[in-house]
């Protein structure tokens, strides 16, 4: 006998019976996972699928209510100990006469971070236990998140002031029982730094979207299949893998075959945690990327040739940003740390993108391969670490993730902050600072409460992290020295060098790749780290030259990212036009109307778009 509930009888009534669940909980996302089954499976009948579940929505909604009561207010669980706590702790720090105010305030916002994670899993927890309607209306994704529920019923636990650092004073009243004076002044820093981030936002968010859409236009699917033997290492359990195509064989299932939920699984029953996948990063096409690196789209398709994939991915991400530059209003300013500050927000998708001079929060990084000798305090207040005969130094407000004798690369995050994807990719290479490029753009999101796929940041990835500094006297095809071009270029007519030498690679070591493995590129210097991440995908040896290549891994701001094309009227849509057009009059520049970017063929008037029928695109 079906057990279920009058609302899954109405839901599947109005799905196929190939889509049909009684036991499925649609909360916002597995709803978006619904339609996308939907759409994949039964594209013809999704626009009449949809409109009924929004009939049926709309139905409930009208005729359906949540009743509040008082006591829907109150705490969930008695907070009287950890509250008790907090105070303790409070006196222990007040009472240190070895630690000066800056440190006291330091070791009471770990105490709130970590009093404030209990706060939020406990509140949410027990008020879902409790059939909670507040709760319910988090956990369907309908409004609100576990912060705010937690804000409300327990307490808000910290705030921020106008310049991100955390007021030292911890919320003991929740806003249902309403805050103390000094409380109610604390919070007034972040209503403020809201309100205020609000009116900016809108514009801002919306000039970063146009940005973006402008560094992706040249990325078109612009082949079948490149064939390239490279992809990408990522976790076995990341959702964001499905409809790409798997690299290397992995867990006995073939290289080529499409990551589905079932190879997932199977990959998991098998225990294996990290596998190669086909990406727009590791695509070795010279314009654009073919369609096996794209991997399938929305539709469960792949692309075809033609499509503007990085616009569409532009636009997803555009979207999100958007949304995400309301999220220090959604948040009140409060401080989600636990223990560790976490970045997030429009600036930091903003700073990332746009890698401004001064980047904000810049993590240390380490400049050279070695052993930390010393940590000590810096006589300007932070500290002092020394790797070799270099003094690497990190700012007061930073955590340190190293210790004395730490064996490091260079490259490797010394401090708390975050990376500039500018110092990734002058260390690692471009291969590995597409990768850190993407996996924190995404991270970044997704620590805003916004989720994007992945995927879509890779294209982005591919698009800004393409660029290389010609460093050979005598150039390289039409680039002279000192000239900024695509890596995509270069590497499409890049030939080993004659003393090149196939080496195991620990002999490798030190060595630079004079043709990719997996997702590193040409140029990257061979470490101990990448050695062992080669070998654990079955890479036993690679190419390599004792000395750097011929040119200089270098990372370029979404603003300039436009300007790097080689088609001059393409470059009509970027800033500097007329230092641009100097340039493209004294070499002679050209432009194809029919080539992957819509620009030339929009400026001459006559048609853009996809080629004539029979012919390819032109580069």
């Amino acid at each position: 006998m079906l057990q279920t509930t009058v609302g899954q009888l109405l839901v599947n009534e109005a799905l196929p019976k190939q889509f049909r669940n009684y036991n499925r909980t649609l909360a916002r996302g597995a709803t978006d996972e619904l339609l996308a089954e939907v759409a994949r499976g039964n594209p013809e009948d999704y626009r009449d699928i949809s409109w009924k579940l929004v009939q049926l929505g709309r139905e409930a909604a009208f005729t359906e209510g949540t009743t509040l009561k008082l006591s829907d207010l109150r705490s969930p669980f008695d907070k009287t100990d950890i509250m008790k706590h907090v105070g303790e702790q409070e006196d222990k720090i007040d009472a240190d006469k070895t630690m000066s105010e800056t440190e006291k305030d330091e070791a009471k916002e770990l105490v709130y971070g970590e009093v404030q994670k209990f706060l939020v899993d406990q509140t949410y927890k027990q008020a879902l236990k409790q059939g909670n309607p507040f709760a319910l209306q988090v956990k369907s994704k309908a409004r609100g998140n576990p912060s705010q529920l937690t804000a409300m019923l327990s307490s808000p636990s910290v705030y921020q002031d106008a310049k991100d650092r955390t007021i030292p004073t911890f919320i003991r009243r929740s806003y249902a029982e309403g805050l103390q004076p000094h409380e109610y002044w604390a919070a007034t820093y972040g209503a403020r730094k809201g309100v205020i981030s609000t009116k900016f936002a809108t514009r801002q968010a919306g000039y970063l979207g146009k940005l973006l859409g402008t560094a992706m236009t040249d990325v078109v699917v612009t082949e079948n299949d490149c064939e390239t033997p490279y992809g990408m290492p990522v976790k076995v359990d990341d959702d964001d893998n499905i409809g790409a195509v798997l690299a290397r064989q992995a867990g006995g299932i073939a290289a080529g075959t499409v990551i589905d939920r079932n190879v997932l699984s199977e990959l998991s029953k098998k225990k294996v945690e990290d596998i190669a996948i086909r990406s727009p990063i590791t695509c070795s096409v010279s314009k654009g990327i073919c369609k096996q690196c794209a991997g399938l789209r929305d539709n469960g398709k792949f692309p075809e040739i033609g499509h503007h994939i990085g616009l569409n991915a532009a636009s997803a991400l555009a979207e999100r940003i958007a949304q995400s530059s309301l999220n220090v209003k959604h948040s009140g300013g409060q401080d989600s740390s636990t223990g560790e500050r976490v970045y997030a927000g429009f600036d930091v998708v903003k700073n990332m993108a746009i890698i401004p001079t001064t980047f904000p929060h810049r993590a240390t990084v380490a400049e050279l391969d070695g052993k930390i000798e010393s940590v000590e305090d810096a006589p300007q207040g932070g500290t002092n670490i020394v790797i070799g005969d270099e003094v690497h130094y990190v700012g007061p407000e930073l955590p340190l993730h190293v210790k004395k004798g730490d064996t490091v690369e260079a490259g490797d995050q010394l401090s708390g902050g975050i990376v500039n994807p500018a110092d990734a990719v002058r260390h690692k290479g471009i291969g590995e600072g597409r990768r850190y490029f993407a996996d924190r753009m995404t991270q970044a999101f997704r620590d805003s409460s916004y989720k994007v796929n992945r995927r879509n940041v890779e294209v982005l990835a591919r698009a800004m992290v393409n660029h290389v500094k010609i460093d050979d006297p005598e150039g390289a095809g039409d680039q002279l020295p000192g000239d900024v071009a695509t890596y995509s270029n270069v590497a499409h007519s890049y030939r080993p060098r004659k003393d090149a030498q196939r080496r195991s690679l620990k002999a490798a070591r030190g060595q630079y790749l004079e043709e990719p493995a997996l997702h590193h590129t040409i140029g990257s210097r061979v470490t101990k780290r990448m050695s062992d991440q080669l070998q654990q995908f079955g890479v036993n040896s690679v190419l390599t030259h004792s000395q750097p290549a011929s040119f200089t891994p270098s990372m370029v701001s979404v603003v300039k990212t436009p300007e790097y094309t080689e088609d001059w009227m393409a470059r009509l849509g970027s800033a500097y036009l007329k230092t641009r057009l100097l340039e493209d009059v004294q070499r002679g520049a050209k432009s194809q109307t029919h080539g992957i970017n819509p620009i030339p063929g929009i400026a001459k008037g006559t048609e853009f778009g996809r080629p004539p029928k029979g012919k390819g695109f032109t580069y």
